[in-house]
């Protein structure tokens, strides 16, 4: 790859607050190879998506330095930039899941400076979530799912000290087992490819990717980040003892064989619950619906090994 301009925002926190340390290893790899680094640090929240959206047409990659949290942050910047403005995205992960970068062969740290340094880009499919947050309605993008439902309440169960605790590969089982004490299935009435369900439900999943969980749960098997198309799953109301029954399918995929469970591709789903259901992406809770979910086809590049 040939010199390139390369934004790096990084999360301080991520990786047991090894951010900054990886940020200047980064940006001094990168500048030995003749690449034009600009490096900014995470302040709060939310600051990441303002730094990719005010920055990016400086830039031809900007690269998110943290988990799936910080990746989700700066791509979600990058989609508010015109389409043929738009940089590309690069992940060098420091967190726990860094499920994007599992998935796209960037698993190892040095690995993912390296695609950065010498890489290709491939094309992404990204999925829109309209919806509700704070009595507002918002839009976010994701780039791996989007839940409704049980994820959503994993996710408020696996928190820092539990992820510091367990690590990628226990943290979001534990997760689960805890948050069984406290889910209620409410009542989800979904609608998509002009048909509708309505009943009580455990979770509604659209996904653009397989894995989720540090790559530990398949929660949408065959999925493809280019195809156009989601992969949602309707799992219907389970008890607590068949919820730790499932577990060993849901790790594996095979929980869509279900007879409980409807799994199917499509490219539009909404989805309303009584009471209203949080909505989890990308590992983070962003919302609560109503909520429309849509994917938008070849709507972003990423930076990948040569």
């Amino acid at each position: 790859m040939a010199a390139k301009r390369i934004l790096l925002i990084a999360n301080p926190a991520a990786g047991r607050r090894q951010g900054e340390q990886r940020l200047a290893v980064a940006r001094t790899q990168l500048e030995a190879l003749g690449h034009a680094v600009t490096a900014a640090l995470t302040e709060s929240a939310g600051h990441a998506t303002r730094l990719a959206k005010s920055n990016a047409p400086d830039f031809e990659i900007v690269a998110a330095l943290g988990g799936d949290g910080t990746v989700n942050e700066v791509a979600n910047g990058l989609m508010a930039v015109e389409l043929g403005e738009r940089p590309a995205l690069a992940t060098l992960p420091v967190g726990t899941g860094n499920d994007v970068a599992l998935t796209f062969g960037l698993a190892h740290f040095e690995t993912a400076i390296g695609a950065l340094a010498n890489g290709n880009t491939r094309t992404l499919d990204v999925i829109r979530v309209r919806m509700m947050r704070d009595g507002k309605a918002v839009t976010r993008h994701a780039l791996l799912f989007v839940a409704a439902g049980f994820a959503a309440e994993v996710i408020r169960k696996t928190g820092p000290r539990v992820k510091r605790i367990f690590g990628r590969r226990f943290s979001y089982s534990v997760g689960l087992f805890r948050a069984l004490a406290s889910f209620r299935a409410p009542e989800f009435t979904v609608k998509w490819n002009g048909q509708e369900k309505q009943e009580m439900m455990f979770q509604v999943c659209a996904g653009n990717t397989e894995f989720a969980a540090g790559g530990v749960m398949r929660i949408s098997p065959g999925a493809l980040p280019d195809d156009g198309l989601l992969n949602i799953s309707l799992v219907g109301e389970l008890s607590r003892l068949q919820i730790i029954r499932q577990f060993p399918s849901i790790l594996s995929g095979r929980y869509v064989e279900d007879e409980r469970v409807d799994y199917f591709t499509g490219k539009r789903l909404e989805i309303n619950a009584v009471p209203p259901a949080e909505i989890q992406a990308d590992g983070d809770i962003i919302g609560t619906t109503p909520a429309t979910i849509d994917l938008l086809p070849d709507a972003l590049r990423l930076v990948t090994p040569e």
